[in-house]
């Protein structure tokens, strides 16, 4: 009972990881005009950028130059604000490109940036990787109750990552981009410049990643250049189709409901040639249920809600 109560701890905490890059996507592509096929790139950026401010020096057989060894809030700031620089970065070429092409582009970004973590010793450790990182508040806790502290830590930063992207989505930039998602055209005659608000909306949505990359990096312990593939953008648009795109509650639920059909069957016991048959029967319910969901409930789970007039906003 014990090591199903602790599996359960450990599949809520990375579901609200998950939850918090769905949240950002959806701030992106659900709300807002972007579809991003490369929100990875900006995840892996905060997670390293976490790692080399506050992880220690590097060791005599670890070949990388930094490690600077800062407190976890100055991290958690670099991290966002490392990725933030990131996607800015990218919309500079990027943005201009129509829709098909912008999800190409950023799709080639993030592979080139994994391949840069992969290549870059001096600075990543390369495939190596970087092990033994510190978790926050570990020292404080038995080892047995930390799983809980590390799943509350990870609630909080997704209660925070709601609290804002629900707050962009009802301020006048939300409204902005959900102008240029309906009709850019009719946007522009409104007076909304469609590549300076995209370009706000690419940078914030990839700082949120970044910031969530840091909880990924205390769930792990290490980072490696393999966590960031491809793979992951595709699992955060699975979760993200799921649960319903543009729709809030959808991103929250959608991410839980992925992480329930992934990872689920990792607690069954099972022998070795069995658990690779498992590990493809993973990826297979993940898909039939996506299937399920377009055929039957294409918008999701949670389809978004359209914007009602208040009295207020009538009259005015």
């Amino acid at each position: 009972m014990d090591g199903l109560l602790i599996f359960a701890t450990s599949m809520v905490t990375l579901a609200a990881i998950y939850g918090m890059v769905c949240m950002a996507l959806n701030l992106e592509a659900g709300v807002g005009p972007l579809w991003d096929l490369g929100i990875v790139g900006c995840f892996g950026v905060g997670g390293y950028a976490y790692v080399l401010l506050t992880a220690d020096p590097a060791a005599d057989y670890q070949s990388y130059l930094f490690g600077f060894g800062l407190p976890m809030w100055v991290g958690a700031i670099g991290a966002a604000t490392a990725a933030g620089l990131a996607a800015w970065l990218i919309s500079l070429p990027t943005l201009r490109l129509r829709k098909e092409y912008f999800l190409i582009v950023t799709l080639a970004f993030a592979e080139v940036i994994r391949q840069f973590y992969a290549n870059e010793e001096w600075l990543t450790n390369g495939v190596a990787g970087i092990y033994g990182l510190d978790q926050p508040l570990k020292q404080q806790f038995a080892p047995g109750d930390y799983p809980y502290v590390l799943m509350a830590l990870c609630l909080a930063g997704l209660a925070a990552t709601w609290a804002l992207t629900r707050q962009l989505s009802k301020s006048p930039f939300g409204r902005s981009i959900k102008a240029l998602r309906e009709n850019e055209a009719l946007a522009i005659t409104a007076g909304i410049e469609p590549t300076a608000t995209s370009r706000r909306l690419y940078v914030t949505a990839g700082a949120i990643t970044g910031f969530a990359g840091m909880f990924f990096v205390w769930y792990n312990t290490l980072i490696v250049p393999g966590q960031f593939d491809s793979d992951f953008t595709f699992f955060i648009w699975a979760a993200l189709i799921i649960g319903g795109i543009g729709s809030q509650r959808g991103a929250l639920v959608g991410a839980f409901v992925f992480i329930l059909l992934h990872d689920s069957l990792r607690f069954v016991q099972v022998s070795g040639e069995m658990a690779v048959a498992l590990t493809s029967l993973r990826t297979a319910l993940v898909g039939l249920v996506l299937i399920l969901i377009l055929r039957f409930r294409p918008d999701g789970l949670f389809p978004e809600r359209p914007d009602r007039m208040t009295k207020g906003s009538r009259h005015a």
